[in-house]
């Protein structure tokens, strides 16, 4: 494996949110196009008894005060009295790693309980929105398989959820990763061009995932032409929807990269990143 592989492929790794990440109280719930300004999640009215709905804002008032231990405590109260977003607040947790010991197994079998309440004609936006993304997260687990479950990696099916939640809503996350899989011919055949029109259309929605490897693509010269002012002003761009729990070294390769460069490509880098964000703003409710 090629030096730049193996960059590539930690970067994907660690953006993928496979780390235990920071400790922030940031709330997870996005909507389908940022993670940037995520809307704060309603209860959902699902028309069942009152006492699991306190259990939930209980669990959800403890996780935004960074109180995970008693966070996960109530959300398991509310998922097993069948609150799917508790599942899905269950799944991050122990993606994460937190007050929970990170655990990709566990993580994936709550996904997979909320994916499997997928309605495309699902009236409720807050359910959609996390029974979508789960379904996201079930394909990363299926993208790269998780030996303590016995999960042998099918990056054919992961592609197939990538394409049809891409063309179905734009999903920032799923452009992007059908754009790094085009681009190594993971699960389907290498097209770098096509990937390449994947990612920026990734970037486009603010995947600061897609920046991030575009970044990495112009600091190498792959498929590209080597331009150490575009690498810096894309990891720029990155962190502007970025998360210091959700990418972590978006912010550390970000500040690399400043240190590495001279006066005169931080300053073209900071004035083209300014520009391209005044272009592509980020629409209200993103």
């Amino acid at each position: 494996m090629t030096a730049l592989r193996l960059m590539l492929v930690a970067i994907w790794v660690m953006v993928s949110g496979f780390t235990t990440g920071s400790s922030d109280n940031s709330d997870p719930v996005g909507d389908f196009f940022s993670m940037l300004r995520p809307p704060k999640i309603q209860l959902p009215d699902l028309g069942i008894v009152p006492f699991w709905s306190n259990d939930f804002k209980r669990a959800r008032g403890a996780y935004l005060d960074g109180d995970y231990t008693q966070a996960v405590k109530y959300f398991r109260r509310a998922s097993y009295d069948g609150n799917m977003v508790a599942d899905w607040y269950l799944g991050n947790m122990y993606r994460l790693g937190q007050g929970v010991s990170l655990d990709r197994a566990t993580a994936y079998s709550y996904y997979v309980r909320v994916a499997e309440n997928y309605d495309p004609e699902e009236p409720d936006p807050t359910r959609l929105r996390v029974a979508v993304d789960a379904q996201l997260r079930v394909a990363d687990y299926l993208r790269t398989g998780i030996r303590s479950a016995k999960l042998v990696a099918n990056p054919q099916t992961a592609a197939r959820t990538y394409l049809r939640i891409a063309t179905s809503y734009g999903h920032p996350r799923a452009l992007y990763c059908l754009g790094t899989m085009s681009i190594e011919g993971e699960g389907m055949a290498k097209n770098p061009s096509q990937g390449l029109k994947w990612l920026n259309a990734a970037v486009r929605k603010h995947s600061p995932d897609a920046a991030a490897y575009l970044a990495e693509l112009y600091a190498t010269g792959t498929l590209v032409k080597q331009d150490d002012t575009r690498a810096l002003m894309w990891y720029i761009v990155a962190a502007k929807s970025a998360t210091k729990t959700e990418n972590p070294i978006v912010f550390s390769r970000l500040n690399e990269l400043r240190l590495a460069a001279n006066e005169e490509t931080r300053i073209e880098a900071e004035a083209r990143a300014r520009v391209w964000i005044e272009q592509n703003p980020i629409r209200p409710g993103e």
